[in-house]
């Protein structure tokens, strides 16, 4: 009984970490900054919008990620947008997950994440992704 206690104290403890990464609210959605996104769950016709702010020019490069020991099948797309509504980079998931890295200059920056749903309900594992974000 004390072992069964003691396993579920650790995984409750896997998932109340604090986030790994700076990650705030914007006016226009969530701020990503270096670092790693808490997980969150993407569903069909809800795109999730993070906002990039730039003091100077840097290559950016953000992933997703989905949980470890899950390997997800559903599309995911993202689409990185200029303060002008202007589409800098699109990509669509490879086995469930992106990568963007791209030269930007100076300035505001929007990414957007759309996916699907799967069978299993929106709160299965496989829906929950991060992002990990660099700046050089």
């Amino acid at each position: 009984m004390i072992k069964k206690i003691a396993l579920a104290a650790a995984v409750v403890s896997m998932f109340s970490v604090p986030a790994f990464a700076n990650f705030g609210s914007g006016t226009n959605g969530n701020i990503l900054q270096k670092g790693s996104t808490p997980s969150t769950i993407i569903n069909a016709g809800q795109p999730h919008t993070y906002q990039i702010d730039l003091d100077q020019p840097a290559t950016v490069r953000i992933a997703s990620s989905h949980f470890p020991g899950t390997h997800s099948i559903l599309p995911m797309k993202a689409k990185l947008i200029d303060a002008q509504d202007n589409t800098v980079k699109e990509v669509s998931s490879s086995g469930g997950d992106f990568e963007i890295r791209e030269a930007l200059q100076a300035g505001k920056y929007r990414l957007v994440v759309s996916g699907n749903s799967a069978p299993g309900g929106d709160s299965w594992d496989v829906h929950r992704y991060s992002l990990h974000v660099a700046f050089q």
